[in-house]
């Protein structure tokens, strides 16, 4: 299906330079991972409840995601415009769901169960690695 990397991935690929947001900070969540974490989660019978799950490493802007992804593939990062959300979306006739600015997630929790996600940017290098 769609996400944000194979967006990138592709509006790269066609030469495009899009307008991405920087004023929204997290740390993406890559499905390896997320499958990684349940099934450990369930293995080892740890206590119910919420987890937060995320990769680790440095929380990202969404156009600094963007600048690496153009990067490793092989395209200019310097054409990411940065932009903000607001900005973003001025000209949407339709309903826009709100976004935090700041969405990392304390990852205390999953990792007390002895689960470590994987650094957002090494999963970004896996996933953009060819097959």
């Amino acid at each position: 299906g769609h996400n944000f990397v194979r967006t990138m991935t592709t509006l790269a690929a066609r030469g495009i330079n899009p307008h991405v947001v920087d004023d929204q900070t997290g740390r993406p969540t890559f499905t390896t991972d997320l499958a990684a974490g349940i099934h450990h989660l369930t293995r080892t019978h740890a206590p119910h409840g919420t987890y937060n799950l995320t990769n680790t490493g440095p929380p990202t802007t969404w156009a600094d995601l963007a600048r690496t992804i153009y990067h490793l593939t092989g395209h200019d990062p310097h054409r990411i415009t940065p932009t903000t959300t607001h900005d973003y979306y001025a000209d949407t006739t339709h309903p826009v769901a709100p976004r935090p600015t700041n969405s990392v997630l304390d990852l205390t929790k999953i990792c007390v169960t002895g689960f470590t996600p994987t650094d957002h940017t090494r999963a970004l290098q896996t996933y953009l690695s060819p097959r």
